[in-house]
């Protein structure tokens, strides 16, 4: 009996470790379900452009969606601030206030804000001189850039089984447009969606540094405000209508900023804490295949058997990615 309580005592597990993993299980599944959110967020941004692009350009609704989501973050902060404030408990004080920001930080905040509008901007312009399939397509490299600029600038290494999952996803992605792809047209429209595509990629390494410092509410208002105000001056210069007139189109606009931009860029800005730059861009890929599931739902649009397979495949190579990582 002694032998077997020495037994019992000698491969128990401590109930501190026990409390810890399952806490350390319950974060990880947290973080999953706000990555999760993140993509259907960004997913609704195609469904939502094709309301608000009845009455506006691309460049004008892309200005009413981050700078309508500048003030839900500027909200949110403030809200953040006065709750903290009170000392309820409710809220965190900030990793660093923007207050204290360097000169690098006001530096990362420009190059974030201005990425991702000309990001923006550069894929909506090149949706007018190539297909969509093909803009779409050379768009979908963006894990691409993503990973070669972590290892780079930041010497973050992947494994063989993540670059794997990687290259697969992107087949996948690459198939379920193949059908629409044509060869030699537009060229000038294909090189803009690949530079769009290393913009978006420069936007996500960038946030992913900035992260480190401050916390996501507040770098996504000031990446919405500095891009809004670019897209501003953009807009006075091509002499395009600014806000929407119709309610329907006012509807459109006011979600795309709160779903695909504070919801969607917001909770990606969050998930860059908790995971790599790399297997963030990777996730992304769900992004079509989720569009293209709410638009067979919402428009009654199509979805061939290739379709389906290619979906499968997306998820096949995510899921490679995200079991390495």
């Amino acid at each position: 009996m002694a032998d077997y309580s020495l037994l019992q005592e000698r491969t128990a597990v401590p109930e501190h470790r026990i409390w810890g993993a399952c806490g350390l299980a319950t974060d990880r599944f947290i973080d999953g379900l706000a990555l999760a959110a993140a993509l259907l967020g960004v997913a609704s941004a195609s469904i939502l452009l094709v309301f608000a692009e009845r009455e506006l350009t691309p460049y004008a609704a892309a200005f009413n969606r981050l700078g309508f989501a500048t003030i839900i973050f500027v909200v949110w902060n403030i809200g953040q601030s006065f709750l903290y404030q009170l000392g309820d408990g409710t809220a965190t004080a900030p990793a660093r206030p923007l207050r204290a920001a360097s000169g690098a930080d006001v530096a990362l905040f420009f190059t974030a804000g201005l990425a991702f509008s000309s990001s923006l901007s550069i894929w909506a312009w090149s949706l007018t001189q190539t297909s969509v399939a093909n803009s779409t397509l050379l768009h979908n490299m963006m894990p691409i850039f993503t990973t070669l600029g972590a290892w780079l600038f930041f010497r973050q290494t992947c494994s063989r089984k993540f670059l794997l999952g990687m290259a697969v996803a992107i087949a996948g992605v690459t198939v379920i447009g193949v059908e629409d792809f044509q060869v030699n047209r537009g060229h000038l429209g294909d090189a803009a969606a690949l530079l769009a595509a290393l913009l978006s990629s420069v936007n996500i390494l960038v946030v992913k540094q900035l992260r480190h410092h401050f916390e996501a509410p507040t770098i996504m208002m000031c990446t919405c405000g500095i891009g809004s105000s670019f897209l501003f001056i953009l807009l006075q210069v091509l002499e395009d209508q600014v806000f929407p007139r119709t309610s329907v189109a006012w509807c459109a606009v006011l979600c795309l900023a709160l779903f695909p931009q504070a919801l969607g860029q917001g909770l990606l800005a969050y998930s860059l804490k908790q995971f790599s730059a790399s297997l963030v861009a990777v996730s992304m890929l769900t992004v079509p295949v989720i569009a293209a599931i709410l638009a067979r739902f919402l428009f009654a649009e199509q979805l061939t058997l290739l379709n389906w397979a290619a979906f499968g495949v997306v998820l096949l190579g995510i899921y490679l990615a995200v079991s390495d990582s």
